[in-house]
């Protein structure tokens, strides 16, 4: 999984849920200056990660959301820290006029803004001084931070009550609204740190064609969080507890999540020889998401009427007679060739790399191993502490993790001409830390040539790729690519168990 994504979207849904004045307001005409300034700190995987600072300021006739975020996890052994602040600018009726987002997380520094005018969303993103801007049409009617929380408070909170609601969530879906349901809940008990807390629940779920999350809380008399959870499937809840500013950003110590976060295998698998692999995935936790499990030219998956997924991973066999990567440039092809955030392809710099590492080579598979081996070899300081970097900045940095490689080899094969896209899902590692054969999360690249989409790994230096990999996800990355990618990884974390049944057509383990 990708902390920048996790963070990303436990952050839109903080948004969502807003914060919420200590007296009561009129809806229609909150107090000018600052009527709300919470604190909370985040808990994770059994430790405080992090805090969070969300305030609400009415000047004139428009209203100021602002919230940040500053996470600080293990992974292995190397801290990760992600500091992220967004704003929105609305209407004292509730109409969304802009919005913005910046991330600092390891070298990176990213920053966004959106304004929305006469039915469309203009969203210009920055990075190493230079801005992409895409349009789309706003969902009419799609409500943000404070147009959300509005809408709450003109709707009551007796229990039992339940509203849907449009809401624009930028790291959610950017082309498109989603629809937040809120339940109205009756008044509870909860223990935080040996102390009794009592709050009225509320849940809120967003859903989007890709997923969706839940927040749940717990609000006092005032309508104020005292308690907000969304569940990380093998992690346990994200927890925010409401408190005051010195308690927020008191130091913490980043619980360790990678390792949480791996699946057992129940053999060794020989990675360079295999051909092929069957595999029986079920969902051991909650409800574990498998429907959307893709078919693609590397697996073919088959539903079983017991809802675990059987699933087969063939090594696609490389020839070079007749390679070509010619097709129409529309649909997902277009996209797959197009610039954008993660892969820009108008990056001078990036173009520059591109021309070198192909270093002429055109014949479609010989491009995709050569692109290969030099990101391989280019990403010299292979670490952790990233979490998921855009083609540009792994161009400067040199430095990463799987994500890093695949988004990098991505960026280089569309510069020259192989339409790619990023895969998102697990791949076999014979030892990781203490652990020994286990399916960790993964990501690599695929690349479109001779109408099939050929798998590509530069993390773990394969360009003809291993079966002992499954994917759960592909992105063009088109719409900045955290959202579509994190989701199907999030819902399957410490959810799912994985038998081998067939390696090479022996039989492994019985059904």
């Amino acid at each position: 999984m990708t902390l920048r994504s996790l963070t990303c979207l436990m952050l839109g849904c903080l948004i969502c849920g807003a914060t919420t004045p200590k007296e009561p307001i009129d809806p229609k005409n909150p107090p000018h200056g600052r009527f709300s300034d919470d604190w909370l700190e985040v808990y994770l995987a059994g430790g405080k990660v992090g805090f969070g600072h969300t305030t609400m300021t009415r000047k004139e006739d428009r209203i100021h959301t602002a919230t940040t975020m500053r996470i600080r996890v293990g992974r292995v052994d190397q801290p990760v820290e992600i500091e992220i602040a967004q704003s929105t600018t609305e209407t004292v009726g509730g109409a969304p006029l802009t919005f913005g987002s910046k991330m600092n997380a390891a070298t990176m520094q990213t920053s966004s803004k959106g304004t929305i005018s006469k039915g469309r969303v203009s969203i210009t993103s920055s990075q190493y001084g230079m801005d992409q801007t895409q349009e789309f049409d706003f969902p009419e009617g799609a409500l943000m931070a404070w147009g959300l929380y509005r809408e709450g408070l003109m709707r009551g909170d007796k229990p039992g009550t339940v509203y849907k609601l449009d809401v624009y969530a930028p790291d959610l879906r950017l082309d498109g609204a989603v629809t937040a349901t809120t339940t109205i809940g009756e008044w509870e008990d909860f223990e935080h740190n040996g102390k009794t807390m009592r709050g009225q629940k509320t849940n809120l779920v967003m859903e989007s064609p890709i997923g969706s999350m839940e927040v749940v809380s717990w609000v006092d008399k005032h309508g104020t969080p005292v308690k907000s959870k969304v569940p990380v499937p093998g992690l346990g809840d994200m927890v925010l507890i409401a408190t005051d500013q010195k308690s927020a950003v008191a130091d913490f110590m980043p619980p360790e999540i990678f390792m949480r976060s791996t699946i057992k295998a129940d053999t060794a698998i020989d990675r360079k020889k295999v051909r092929q692999i069957k595999y029986l995935i079920r969902g051991s936790a909650g409800d574990a998401e498998l429907a959307s499990m893709p078919d693609t030219d590397m697996q073919k998956v088959t539903a079983r009427d017991d809802g675990s997924i059987e699933l087969v991973a063939t090594r696609i066999e490389h020839t070079k007679a007749g390679a070509s990567t010619k097709a129409k440039s529309t649909g997902d092809l277009a996209d797959c060739l197009d610039s954008n955030l993660m892969i820009n392809t108008e990056d001078p710099k990036l173009v520059k790399l591109a021309k070198k590492a192909a270093g002429g080579e055109t014949e479609p598979y010989a491009l995709a191993d050569k692109l290969r081996r030099f990101v391989s070899e280019y990403i010299d300081n292979k670490n952790l502490n990233i979490g998921f970097a855009t083609a540009s900045e792994v161009c400067r940095t040199k430095e990463g993790d799987c994500s890093e490689h695949g988004v990098l080899l991505a960026a280089l094969g569309r510069i020259n001409g192989l339409p790619s896209r990023v895969v998102a899902g697990v791949a076999y590692v014979p030892l990781f830390g203490a652990q020994q054969d286990i399916f960790g999360y993964h990501m690599w690249t695929q690349f479109y040539i001779d109408g099939k989409w050929v798998d590509v790994d530069a993390a773990l230096n394969e360009t003809d790729c291993s079966p002992a990999r499954i994917a759960f996800a592909v992105s063009s990355l088109k719409n900045a690519g955290l959202a579509d990618l994190s989701l199907p990884l999030i819902s399957k974390i410490g959810a799912i168990d994985i038998d081998i049944l067939e390696i090479d057509g022996k039989t492994v383990s019985a059904d």
